[in-house]
């Protein structure tokens, strides 16, 4: 029997899931991981993680650290997601409103783009006051992040439902972890607009979001949000920025790109205070 005759297609199929699945990990951690970790993580030997991760640090995906001997995400990984962002032309149509937004607040100005039919956040502007810290690599939470919430409305019920089947943890005191309450606050955004997160998501932090739809009427294609501290951002603030997000969404909407084509524009500039997000 020939090598091609023996040679198992699954087994590939197998390595590649193992290879993503250490770029995941990896993604989300911010202390790196061993070789003994993510071994243990995938459920194999030493030996099979190791190869995985030296392919990968090869390839620059990741590094290692020379002195604990972890292993991290390089940002090969973020501009992958970059290079998607530039062929949409997201960048050069959404960034000057985004950052208008952000002058008009003040404050954390988040941007977000569908991704097989999940929010994820691919875009942070800060405003002139002082800046939050933002972990771009940290998964969002749905159920208790403003973008989460406002993407849950745009679902059924039934599918609302399904999505939040393995429950609602509670990121913070004040996190909905009931089900039904959950689905009474999705039918005020949905005839709001507007979802809100009060420190739902992080003690002391509130959030607005709305979602953006292609020329006002279309589908669903992303989400813009104001995040700001409550010690210096009032009831009253929020509700002005519930006003400023909704013209924002409109005219992201209106400008949003038709199809991938094209690069990023050559001579675009990114300012001081906007960060590019990859997940």
């Amino acid at each position: 029997m020939s090598t091609e005759e023996k040679h198992n297609p699954l087994d590939s199929l197998v390595t590649v899931q193992r290879t993503i699945a250490v770029l995941e990990m990896l993604t989300d951690s911010h202390a790196g991981m061993s070789i003994s970790d993510i071994a243990k993580e995938l459920d194999v030997n030493k030996s099979i993680a190791l190869r995985i991760a030296s392919t990968l640090e090869a390839l620059n995906y990741l590094y290692r650290n020379s002195e604990n001997k972890r292993y991290y995400a390089g940002y090969k990984i973020s501009n992958l997601g970059m290079r998607l962002l530039g062929r949409a032309r997201l960048l050069d149509e959404c960034l000057p409103i985004l950052r208008q937004l952000a002058e008009q607040t003040g404050e954390l100005v988040l941007f977000s783009v569908l991704d097989r039919d999940v929010p994820r956040w691919v875009l942070a502007v800060t405003g002139i006051r002082r800046r939050l810290q933002v972990e771009p690599m940290t998964s969002m939470e749905l159920h208790s992040t403003a973008t989460g919430k406002a993407w849950l409305a745009t679902l059924a019920d039934e599918d609302v439902r399904q999505r939040l089947q393995g429950g609602m943890r509670a990121v913070t005191p004040y996190t909905i972890t009931d089900l039904e309450k959950m689905l009474a606050e999705l039918d005020g955004i949905r005839q709001s607009g507007i979802s809100f997160s009060n420190q739902e998501n992080e003690t002391g932090i509130a959030s607005v979001a709305t979602g953006i739809r292609r020329h006002r009427t279309g589908p669903y294609v992303g989400f813009v949000s104001v995040t700001a501290p409550l010690v210096r951002a009032s009831m009253e603030d929020f509700d002005r920025y519930r006003s400023l997000i909704r013209k924002a969404a409109e005219s992201l909407g209106d400008r949003w790109p038709l199809a991938i084509t094209g690069e990023l524009s050559e001579g675009t500039k990114f300012g001081e205070g906007t960060q590019i997000y990859s997940q």
